[in-house]
């Protein structure tokens, strides 16, 4: 995001960003599509949030593959591999973000 040139945007955006670091503090995929799903920053634009989110996993990846500094590109590793639990938990079977089911 470019602060210098601050906007409002998508309000999913803040839930987006804020799954994976559930992932890492230990939440269930189940508990946080459920949270994606029904949350009012979200409900509306479930196709937003869920391409916000991949585009944030591929940005954590493309980023951890850089050289140094290595606390920070381990943390972008672990980052990028729980922003993929959620796509993976929807894959799997698990609910889809917008409501509906499956």
């Amino acid at each position: 995001m470019d602060w210098a040139h601050a906007t409002t945007g998508p309000a999913c955006i803040d839930a987006a960003s804020l799954a994976p670091q559930l992932i890492l503090a230990g939440q269930t995929p189940a508990d946080i599509a459920g949270l994606l799903r029904d949350h009012p920053a979200t409900v509306g634009s479930p196709d937003t949030t869920t391409a916000f989110l991949a585009a944030l996993t591929g940005h954590w990846h493309r980023n951890a593959r850089k050289p140094a500094p290595p606390g920070l590109r381990a943390y972008q590793h672990r980052a990028a591999a729980a922003g993929l639990v959620l796509p993976g938990y929807r894959l799997s079977g698990g609910p889809l973000l917008a409501t509906g089911g499956h």
